[in-house]
Formats: structure tokens, C-alpha cells, sequence
């Protein structure tokens, strides 16, 4: 972009090459700019108007400052930034602007090339979060950059972010929302706000609050969860949107009431998403943060008190805030699950200190992440090989919700995947809420084909592990320990033998930087379960675990028809039964079954007690 020197200009304060600015400057005004202003350019007396312009910017007392909108010790701009960025990012020029309009010096010739320069690269670059913050950034300052930039400067700088604006139409939402809603939603609504006297500027109102609108009923499903895809800019959204509904107070209201309730729901599922530490799932650890004062905000523009004791319940205690005395009666459930975001969080409690894991399946990836207390034990894709008769077989569908069951005794989530060559997989996830373990098992289903004999299927799944968290297999017996900062969980391959001197089907090993279970069958089904026990009081007992005999119409069934175990530990003991082929009547300990799936515990008389069963 090239601005033309004053010396080759007469009564034009617009640069010659803008696309929103143009015309008559006495044009440009709202009737709610001041009086003095729109005379001195009426009168096309450009640089008594401009005089009169910077004076009325610096004196005003309304709109009041973006950061005493939302109070706190850090920029709000630089609420939970998106991934890939660890500080605001913020032009060169803006922070030499700022020093300067400290000192209140005349306009300084390299700061004018230097904004130039600026407006030029950033009119030809892609768009994406980083610029679009860097362009909120500089739209923020827009009142003290009169202080130090030209009349053509300035309103160059106005043209180019309303350029940005209109721009936005080109942003595919779906595919980058988080760019869509910062430039099209923010950066129009800050422009509404902070220059309402000029006309381009607040009739962008209305459009932005039709945008930011938008964006809260489409990229959420209903209940304030993104899709899976877009979880990862959960929290930036959330604060974009929390930024906007400061200024929205101002003007009026940004959002409609449809909208708003959204906004609400999101900051649940914010809540509900958040570790021990008060970073987002799936977060980059020790680069995460907890976005405190972000939280803080967004509960300010909520009015579901049950949100505050929630908020109270996960987020960390700080000195500050002293002991916490809420509790869990009447809160809403904390397991929460929906198709639509492929997304799901089996959650026993709302307490930090709890037992959680989150699973998100868009498409054919799979993640999970397990966090117990203060670690986050694994966190990532859930890794899976297979191979039948030493052929691998590649997804050829995305994964699909079997079954979601979350009540009093379990949180349960089964998923689908098909792997051509008439092989399906299921995913079963069970995190028992009163019996602190969880199961996590992989059913390879092969179709049955007439005349086809059985072949050999290889399994190997790998949980990632995350940092400082260790695995250590027993000496004697196939089981192993996790270990963060305390011991979290003892890890039993249950289709495995437990003793290492009894001849196995595969192994369980730490193989950098997951956990991985693979097994081998004869035949045309593999279930290949892992149990975790995650209760800290049973970490020092006696474990074992057994496979059981199926059989039906008295005959033993082989493991590719239906598998059973059961599993002590200390005095608590549970069975667990699946079936492989077609639903049949089966026995199994005695117990004559015709379901698909059973987890169950034995009560103290021996009786056995179902926890959840599929029929």
C-alpha cells in the first residue's frame, strides 16, 4: 500500500488507493462526532479537522478503555492463545508507538515508513490467528496512534482493518473458526466500539453481532461443545467471545438470546474440560495454561450459579481464594457425551482430584487423554495396527457411536470402525464411577464367510504416555504400575496369562513413549481388553486375574465365539464377559448369559451384581 505524501495532496486526507474511505471526507462522520470536528471538515480545512480529532480521542471519556473493560494483570488479547503461539503477537511498530505516544512527540517519519511498510506486507499474506491478532492488536491502539501518526497514516491504517473486516468472507468458517470469528466478529465489533463517530465503523455493529451470533449456534452443538476438530480452539473462541461480550455490554448486547444461552453452555464445557491444573484437555502440558483470569471473566457473563460452584470445584485453589466449601449436591452430571461433536468425557465427579477420561473420534482419528489427580497419565491418539492373515487392515469408515450409557455405576462409551475386508473394530471404554478402574478393550470382528477358513489376526495398540509419567511391568506376572507424581495405576492385560512362565498370546510392554498391548489369534474374532485399576487404596494389595471357561450347550467355547475373566483385587472382585460371535445362551461361572457384553462385581455373599450389560 502506498500513501502519497501530504506535499502532493490538496484537501484529501484518505489514502488515494482505499477501498472504504473514499469520497468526501466530511462524509466519513456520524452525527455523534464532535462539532468541532465535522466543521473543520466540512469547511475541507483538513488540519484543523485532524487537530480537533486527535484532541477529542485523547480527552473523550466514553467509550471507556478496553482494559478497564475486562480488569486483570494481563492483556485479555492474550487469553489462551492458540496453539503454536506463546505470547501475543504484536507488530514492531505498535510497541515503538506506544513509547512514543508516552512522550507526546510530533509524528515520527520512520514510525509513518514503518506502518506502511506493514500495511503493504500484511495486504498479501494468508490470514490465520496469529495475523488475526496482530490486526486486533493494532486496531485496539487505534485512539493513541493519533498521538503519533499522520493523518494519511491513520487513516490508512483505518482502511486496511476495515478491508480486514469485509475480507472475512473469504474465511471458510468451518475450516478455520477461529479467524472467522476474530476478524469478522471482534475486530468489527472493536471498530463499532472505539470509533462510533465514524460512520464505516459503527455500522459495524449490527453485522458483527450478526457474525459472532453465527458462530456461537453453528460451531456449537447445542450444549456448548465444539466439534472434536475445533477443540483445540475451544478456549480461544471462548475468549474472543468473552472480549466481545465486555464491549457488548456498551453497545447494547453483542450476541442474541439464542446465542448467549450458547455462551453459557460453552463455558460449562469449558469447565468440564479442564485438568487438575486448570489447562484445557489435550493441552500442551507444561506450555498450557490456566487461563485464570479468562475463566474468571466468562463466569462474570453467566448467570447459571451452578457454573460458579462448579468453577469452584475444578479450577485450582490459590492462596487468594482460601478453602473452597462447594460440593457436588445438585450440580449437574459431570459425564457428558455427544455424537454431533464426537466427543466424550466419562467423568465420575466434578472434583479435580477425580478420575477422567476424555475421547474425542472426528473422522478416523481417535484420541484419548486419562488424567488422575494431579497427572495426566496418557493424552493423544490411541494407536492401533491390524493385521489378518499378515495383511493390514486400513480404516475404510470413520468412527461411529455404538453405544453411550452413563448412570450411577459406570460412564460408557463403545465405538466402531470398519476395516475392509468384512472386518469391523469396536472400542469399548468403561470407567467404573463407585469401583475406581477403568476398561479399555479393542474387539476385531471378523465376518463369518461361508467356506472361509479362520485366519490369524495381529493386534498392537499403543497408549501415548505422557511426560514423567512411567511404566514398570512386574517381574513374575504380566502386570504393570503407572507412575506420576505418585503410583496412579495398575495395569492388567487380561486376555494375557498372568504368570510370565505360562506360555502367552502376546505382551505388554513400554515401547517410547506409549504402552502397548499386542496380541495374536487363531481365528476370526480378538479382544484385546486392558483393565486399570485407578483406586490408591488398593495400589499395595494382592492382585490376579483369570480366564474363564465359556461354554455353550455344554460345549467349551473358543476365545474367537466368547471370552470371560475375572479379576481380585484386595477383597474386590469383578467379571467381565463379551461376546464375539452371534448372541447365544451361555454359561459362564455357573451364570447362564444371552447378552453381548457384562461387567460385573461380586457382593460380599458372592452374588454377582451387574455394573452395566449390553444385550
Amino acid at each position: 500500500m502506498t500513501i502519497p505524501t501530504s506535499a502532493s495532496r490538496t484537501q484529501q486526507s484518505f489514502p488515494e488507493n482505499a477501498r472504504f474511505l473514499t469520497g468526501p471526507v466530511r462524509a466519513v462522520w456520524h452525527k455523534s462526532a464532535p462539532r468541532d470536528v465535522r466543521r473543520a471538515f466540512a469547511a475541507s480545512n483538513d488540519s484543523d479537522g485532524w487537530i480537533a480529532w486527535k484532541r477529542h480521542l485523547a480527552t473523550r471519556q466514553r467509550p471507556v478503555a478496553l482494559a478497564k473493560l475486562l480488569p486483570g494483570g494481563s492483556d485479555p488479547l492474550g487469553w489462551a492463545l492458540p496453539d503454536g503461539l506463546l505470547s501475543l503477537p504484536v507488530p514492531s511498530w505498535l510497541e515503538r508507538a506506544g513509547r512514543l505516544a508516552a512522550q507526546r512527540p510530533s509524528p515520527d517519519p520512520a514510525l509513518q515508513s514503518d506502518v506502511i511498510l506493514w500495511l503493504g506486507e500484511s495486504a498479501g499474506r494468508a490470514t490465520g490467528p496469529a495475523c488475526a491478532l496482530e490486526t486486533l492488536a493494532s486496531a485496539r491502539a487505534l485512539p493513541r496512534l493519533a498521538a503519533v501518526l499522520t493523518a494519511e497514516t491513520w487513516w490508512a491504517l483505518l482502511d486496511y482493518l476495515l478491508s480486514a473486516v469485509a475480507d472475512t468472507g473469504a474465511i471458510e468458517p468451518d475450516e478455520d473458526p477461529l479467524t472467522h470469528q476474530l476478524l469478522g466478529g471482534e475486530l468489527a465489533l472493536t471498530l463499532a466500539y472505539l470509533l462510533p463517530e465514524v460512520g464505516p465503523c459503527r455500522k459495524l455493529k449490527s453485522a458483527a453481532r450478526r457474525l459472532l451470533s453465527g458462530g456461537l449456534i453453528d460451531l456449537l452443538d447445542g450444549q456448548g461443545l465444539p466439534h472434536a476438530k475445533h477443540l483445540a480452539v475451544m478456549r480461544p473462541l471462548l475468549a474472543c467471545w468473552t472480549r466481545c461480550r465486555a464491549m457488548g455490554e456498551r453497545l447494547g448486547g453483542c450476541f442474541t438470546a439464542p446465542a448467549a444461552a450458547q455462551y453459557e453452555w460453552l463455558v460449562r464445557q469449558t469447565l468440564r474440560l479442564t485438568r487438575h491444573d486448570g489447562t484445557h484437555v489435550f493441552s500442551g502440558g507444561s506450555i498450557g495454561s490456566p487461563d485464570t483470569e479468562l475463566i474468571k471473566a466468562a463466569l462474570r457473563f453467566d448467570d447459571d450459579d451452578e457454573d460458579r460452584r462448579i468453577a469452584a470445584l475444578v479450577s485450582p485453589r490459590s492462596k487468594k481464594n482460601g478453602s473452597r466449601r462447594a460440593t457436588e449436591t445438585d450440580l449437574p452430571e459431570p459425564a457428558n457425551h455427544s455424537e454431533w461433536a464426537a466427543t466424550a468425557v466419562l467423568r465420575p465427579q466434578w472434583a479435580r482430584t477425580g478420575e477422567r477420561l476424555t475421547v474425542v473420534y472426528p473422522g478416523q482419528s481417535l484420541q484419548l487423554e486419562l488424567a488422575c489427580a494431579k497427572d495426566v497419565i496418557f493424552s493423544g491418539d490411541w494407536d492401533l495396527e491390524v493385521r489378518v492373515d499378515g495383511k493390514r487392515a486400513a480404516p475404510s469408515s470413520d468412527w461411529d457411536e455404538v453405544c453411550w450409557i452413563s448412570d450411577e455405576d459406570v460412564d460408557y462409551l463403545e465405538l466402531e470402525i470398519d476395516l475392509g475386508d468384512r472386518v469391523r473394530l469396536q472400542r469399548q471404554m468403561l470407567l467404573a464411577r463407585e469401583d475406581g478402574f477403568l476398561l479399555l478393550a479393542d474387539a476385531v470382528l471378523g465376518q463369518e464367510v461361508s467356506g472361509a477358513t479362520p485366519g490369524r489376526i495381529e493386534y498392537r495398540g499403543r497408549l501415548p504416555l505422557c511426560p514423567g509419567v512411567s511404566f514398570r511391568g512386574a517381574d513374575e506376572t504380566r502386570e504393570g504400575f503407572l507412575a506420576g507424581s505418585k503410583r496412579r495405576a495398575a495395569v492388567l492385560p487380561l486376555a494375557l496369562p498372568e504368570w510370565r512362565s505360562e506360555r502367552g498370546v502376546g505382551e505388554l510392554t513400554y515401547a517410547d513413549p506409549g504402552l502397548e498391548l499386542r496380541q495374536t489369534s487363531e481365528g476370526r474374532c480378538l479382544y484385546a481388553p486392558l483393565f486399570f485399576d485407578l483406586d490408591r487404596r488398593r495400589q499395595t494389595r494382592r492382585l490376579t486375574w483369570r480366564q474363564l471357561t465359556v461354554a455353550q450347550s455344554l460345549e467349551v467355547q473358543p476365545a474367537d465365539v466368547a471370552v470371560g475373566y475375572r479379576v481380585a483385587i484386595g477383597d474386590d472382585q469383578w467379571l467381565i464377559y463379551r461376546s464375539l460371535a452371534e448372541k447365544a445362551n451361555r454359561t459362564l461361572l455357573g451364570h447362564n448369559l444371552s447378552t453381548e457384553m457384562l461387567v460385573a462385581q461380586f457382593d460380599e455373599s458372592g452374588e454377582v451384581e451387574p455394573l452395566i450389560e449390553i444385550e
